[in-house]
């Protein structure tokens, strides 16, 4: 027989047979249990049975039989040994039942059923008193992963939600840890056991089954709701019972186990050795300390500020309401430092070290600095940190060189939270530290806005003043629409034009990027060539002597009449150099501002050579049809190597043609093949200026495309509608 006492500890439940000779003092109340039922795991998850010979003669089971392991689940309280032996031994107490408050079934306790072969498992209830509820957890699953079927009893009114989170969790132990641990033993189990809810009212109706809907399918909707799984059961089956007296009909879940155990498709019977040694394996595998996390029983998340902060997920400390009633958002521990919400600080040293916190702030213009004064000063000699107490404490470029950080001599920095959900700027510092790209940005918009209103009369005046000046060889702009190479159109691009000092025709600047002196046009300095008459100059130099005199003979005819015709263009060049040149000059202290007026949660120019949306790269148009002709190149090559070779023997009506009447022939400077070059891929491409511009949300580089929508960002400090790049429009919506 079995003892089992409330005023012992559950692991000295003892065999008398084995232990009469034991010296205890025994308790004035205890209970014999003469059953059949033994202890297997006691409540600390300790196997009280070491073999599985042993296993077997405690149990009466032989050791041949092939069995199947039925166990039963619940909260403590609601009958789950009355139902064991109900259901398996027609009332006859195997398990033992209580009717004291103080007592109740503690570990899991075993008997074997001889005429449906089934070993019968009673464990200890869920919802009971205990020091380590998460050990009985284990305790309670790793039986449950040795079971072939499960009863889960409740006895309620409704079905409650602690059923859900045990089966749900019972699953999900399943699919991640037991069922590779019962494959490394040579029991491969792809499904878990089949399970069946025993729910017993008394005024309540249970759940029933309709022609649409059966009561298993509100089961599972209810896991879904719940967001738990049933994916490593088997089966499962809902048995409701409402009983209108003190007896309880278990011949329902009587019928459906014994079809349960007949029913041999998804897990087959096994001998009790092998019982057995799954779990001792499962015991051993899993038995590691569990380290308790104690949960604070106050709830402070009923209380306390909603609000986290949005650096480090920090919650707010104070009560609900605070900000109310003017008291800022609190949290004791250190935030960490994230560029995007700039929620760095200064705060002057000075006055820290007299016992002060005073927050000081990069400025680009001090208090008593005019705007555009300040603005001036600022190119000049940098950023201004002012103390309201200390004045002027930092200046950026005070020196010519060797300027030291501020955290140097001037101020120390603090990180600061940055709380969500309030209504004021993200920003801690109360305010952009970038007001000098505020005024950037207006005046950048003042320049866009006229040049594109005057863009077009510009360049038509531009074009007619270069013609003016042009030697006569040069074809006029006007009549020029295409590269004479490529036949890239110039006007639906926006590509620049060129002119070809050798042969007068127009081109694209990657079609004309080459330099060298043209004598017989008496350009006496490299100047630009196409990449045709290059090839021809070159070879004209390798020639010898008496060819390239008898050339600079025939050339000579005109040399007066060109010579004249170059001069206007010489000296028109030196005037637009010059004006170019002053025009660099006046552009580098606008660079320079806006380097260092650029906002710190901006991306770096250097680190987004492309569209963060649209992934295509930024560049003047002539930068990127350079690109595109080199790529087309090299898709060229790779796919017909035999067109990269020159045809050295070009010729017009079967007459090859030399240096001279190259030089007079200006109808046809040079043969080229237009309509290979109008089938050619470089004749269809379009390239346009990309300007990368800057999400004032995000801080990402992108282009105008991309980022055609205007809105302010207030938590920015963009107080006005200004640049938001599509994609943070989109997270907006």
């Amino acid at each position: 027989g079995q003892l089992r006492t409330s005023n012992m500890a559950p692991d000295l439940i003892l065999p008398s047979d084995r232990f009469d000779s034991l010296p205890i003092q025994q308790p004035s109340s205890f209970q014999i249990n003469d059953s059949k039922s033994v202890l297997l795991m006691n409540h600390d998850e300790k196997l009280k049975i070491t073999s599985k010979e042993e296993f077997c003669k405690i149990l009466a089971c032989p050791i041949d039989d092939k069995i199947k392991v039925v166990s039963i689940f619940g909260n403590t309280g609601d009958g789950k040994s009355h139902t064991m032996n109900h259901t398996f031994f027609n009332g006859e107490e195997i398990f033992p039942t209580f009717s004291e408050q103080n007592l109740c079934t503690m570990g899991v306790w075993a008997a074997y059923q001889a005429n449906y072969k089934v070993l019968c498992l009673d464990t200890e209830g869920l919802l009971g008193i205990t020091t380590n509820e998460n050990q009985r957890t284990r305790m309670l699953l790793k039986v449950l992963a040795i079971s072939d079927i499960i009863i889960y009893r409740t006895r309620s009114e409704r079905l409650h939600s602690d059923m859900f989170q045990f089966l749900g969790t019972a699953s999900k132990a399943f699919v991640n840890h037991f069922s590779s641990a019962l494959s490394s033993l040579g029991q491969p189990q792809t499904l878990g056991p089949a399970v069946i809810v025993f729910h017993e009212t008394r005024n309540t109706r249970t759940l029933e089954s309709t022609v649409a809907e059966s009561a298993e399918d509100k089961l599972r909707e209810r896991f879904c709701e719940m967001q738990m799984d049933l994916d490593a059961f088997s089966s499962l089956r809902y048995i409701g019972i409402q009983s209108s007296n003190s007896q309880t009909d278990y011949k329902p879940l009587r019928d459906e186990i014994i079809k349960a155990i007949e029913n041999t498709t998804v897990r087959s019977a096994r001998q009790p050795g092998v019982v057995f040694q799954a779990i001792e394996a499962l015991n051993s595998k899993f038995s590691g300390k569990i380290i308790d996390k104690r949960v604070n029983p106050f709830p402070e998340q009923y209380f306390t500020c909603s609000v986290f902060c949005a650096s480090c997920n920090e919650r707010c400390e104070r009560s609900m309401g605070h900000v109310l009633q003017g008291e800022d958002h609190k949290c004791s521990r250190q935030c960490r430092y994230q560029h995007q919400y700039e929620n760095r600080v200064y705060l002057c040293k000075s006055c820290f070290f007299n016992g002060r916190e005073v927050v000081v702030r990069i400025r680009t213009q001090s208090s008593n600095d005019t705007s555009w004064y300040g603005l001036a000063k600022y190119a000049w000699s940098g950023s201004v940190i002012e103390c309201p107490n200390c004045g002027e404490i930092y200046r950026s470029r005070q020196y010519w060189y060797n300027n030291k950080p501020p955290e140097h001599d001037a101020v120390r920095t603090d990180v600061v939270h940055v709380w969500k959900g309030n209504n004021s700027k993200v920003s801690p510092n109360g305010g952009p530290t970038y007001s000098a790209q505020l005024v950037l940005d207006g005046v950048s918009y003042l320049t866009d806005a006229v040049a594109s209103v005057s863009s077009q009369p510009t360049k038509t005046l531009t074009e007619f003043l270069t013609d003016k000046i042009a030697p006569s060889y040069w074809r006029p702009n006007s009549e020029i629409i295409h590269c004479y190479a490529c036949r890239v159109n110039f006007e639906r691009t926006g590509l620049p034009k060129h002119h070809c000092r050798s042969c007068g025709e127009g081109f694209c600047n990657n079609c004309s990027r080459h330099e060298m002196e043209v004598r017989h046009r008496n350009w006496d300095k490299p100047v630009r060539v196409c990449n045709s008459c290059r090839e021809e100059l070159l070879k004209s130099n390798n020639d010898n002597q008496s060819e390239v005199d008898d050339a600079e003979l025939i050339v000579s005819t005109g040399s007066n009449s060109d010579e004249t015709n170059v001069m206007a263009r010489k000296y028109g060049e030196v005037v637009m150099n010059t004006i170019s040149s002053i025009s660099s000059v006046l552009e580098y202290p606008k660079d320079l501002i806006k380097d260092s007026a650029r906002p710190s949660y901006w991306v770096p120019d250097s680190e987004s050579p492309k569209c963060v949306l649209c992934n295509i790269a930024f560049g003047t148009a002539e930068e990127l049809d350079t690109t595109t002709i080199l790529q087309m190149a090299n898709v060229s090559l790779s796919t017909n190597p035999s067109s990269s070779s020159l045809n050295s023997n070009n010729s017009t009506n079967g007459v090859p043609e030399t240096k001279s009447n190259h030089y007079h022939s200006k109808q046809k400077p040079k043969t080229i093949d237009i309509k290979q070059q109008q089938t050619s891929p470089s004749h269809n491409r379009t390239v346009t200026d990309r300007k990368r511009h800057h999400c004032r949300a995000c801080g990402k580089a992108c282009c105008n495309s991309c980022s055609t929508s205007r809105r302010p960002v207030p938590e920015r400090g963009w107080m006005i509608d200004v640049r938001v790049c599509d994609s943070c429009i989109m997270s907006d919506c």
